[in-house]
């Protein structure tokens, strides 16, 4: 290998070299962080960037400083997946700040009964909810209000909208500075799949009618995507009281008092339709089977395995109601609900799994979880690993993948 340091080797990095090196430096050195990001999100801004376009150049920037410190300074994974969740939560406040202000200076506030302002939680689920994105994620993301109501309308009485339909509009115009492409790609994808009723439901759900759901309709599997839900934004109503009432109607629907074998069935069902997806996506292609995150043995494997048991006992231990798979698997082994030894190897068996996936897509910034299948960029996979070559790399992997 050149003596060149191994980020530079990277296309994608490559590319974002000819794009934006005069701006790389405006964000300030280290670890990105919140504040970090934010200062330099004000600097591009200053640079008469609009809101999205900065977010736009702001995520090249941070990804830039990722693969850089992934690659050449080995950081850990907690620092790239903290980057990246950190990124999602400030570009979804500001474009909740941003979109909100827009919609009141033609609609007025939305208003509660009370008179006070109706809030809209954005909710982050998966490896968002958990504070661990991959570097090339989407975002699954769900819209819930505190009350229904409407706006207060403009001072001459024009305007009007129930919040329902306030919160709809919010939703597209936040999708909207997240989500389209541009001349400089994209924030994150977006996907609002995960909401109550899927594709066909409304975009903001309110409180009351998220509580009324998860009671008559809620499925199996949606408790399992509600395990690792977090509100992300907007950042003002974090501490708020609202938001605690938000966890109230999750947590009941999440994890039941009693031990919880009846869910079984329903996830030996998930679990062999994942199985079967992997397979179906393989069948003809075999570099298909190196998918490190869908294929036997792989990324999802462990974090099923881990939400299978929070799901199942976290209603009688309320110790396993944490968000973080590697963190979850070590209060799995406290609780006696898993071999010590057993823990420490899936964590050491996700935290390469992850590396692994990161260095994928460090490539081309693509949402794959393949191993690439040139020898070049499964060499450069390799040595930004630590590995000579190769070949002692793929036989870690297969290591990792057979224990899980």
């Amino acid at each position: 290998m050149s003596a060149q340091p191994l980020s530079t080797q990277s296309r994608l990095v490559q590319r974002l070299h000819r794009r934006y090196a005069d701006l790389l430096p405006l964000l300030p050195p280290g670890p990105p962080t919140h504040a970090t990001m934010r200062e330099a999100l004000q600097a591009l801004r200053q640079r008469s960037l609009d809101t999205g376009a900065a977010l736009r150049v702001l995520r090249q920037l941070v990804m830039e400083r990722l693969v850089v410190l992934d690659c050449d300074q080995q950081a850990d994974l907690a620092t790239v997946t903290r980057g990246i969740t950190e990124l999602a939560e400030l570009a979804l406040d500001v474009a909740c700040t941003e979109v909100q202000t827009e919609l009141d200076s033609r609609h007025g506030a939305p208003l509660g009964p009370d008179g006070q302002r109706a809030e809209l939680w954005v909710i982050g689920m998966g490896k968002l909810g958990a504070r661990e994105l991959n570097v090339s994620s989407d975002i699954d993301l769900i819209y819930v209000y505190d009350h229904d109501g409407e706006t207060a309308g403009l001072p001459d009485g024009r305007g009007r909208l129930s919040n329902h339909e306030y919160f709809g509009r919010a939703v597209k115009m936040i999708f909207a500075l997240i989500g389209d492409t541009t001349e400089h790609g994209f924030v994150f994808r977006v996907d609002l799949a995960l909401r109550p009723n899927g594709n066909s439901g409304p975009a903001a759900v309110s409180l009351s009618a998220l509580e009324e759901y998860f009671q008559v309709q809620g499925r199996e599997w949606e408790r399992f995507a509600w395990l690792k839900s977090r509100v992300i934004a907007p950042r003002s109503c974090l501490a708020g009281a609202g938001v605690q009432a938000l966890r109230g109607v999750v947590l009941p629907f999440v994890f039941r008092r009693y031990l919880d074998y009846s869910v079984f069935e329903a996830l030996r069902i998930l679990h062999r339709q994942i199985r079967e997806h992997a397979s179906r996506r393989s069948a003809g292609h075999p570099a298909r089977a190196n998918d490190v995150k869908l294929s036997r043995g792989g990324i999802r494997e462990i974090e099923f395995t881990v939400q299978l048991l929070q799901v199942v006992r976290g209603g009688q231990y309320p110790e396993l109601r944490c968000r973080p798979t590697l963190e979850a698997l070590q209060r799995l082994a406290h609780a006696g609900l898993m071999p010590a030894e057993t823990a420490d190897a899936l964590a050491r068996a996700y935290t390469f799994l992850r590396r692994v996936e990161h260095r994928i897509q460090f490539l081309d910034d693509q949402q794959t979880h393949l191993l690439p299948t040139q020898d070049e960029d499964l060499n450069w996979i390799a040595h930004s690993l630590g590995f000579a070559d190769c070949c002692p790399f793929l036989h870690e992997l297969d290591a990792h993948r057979e224990l899980v």
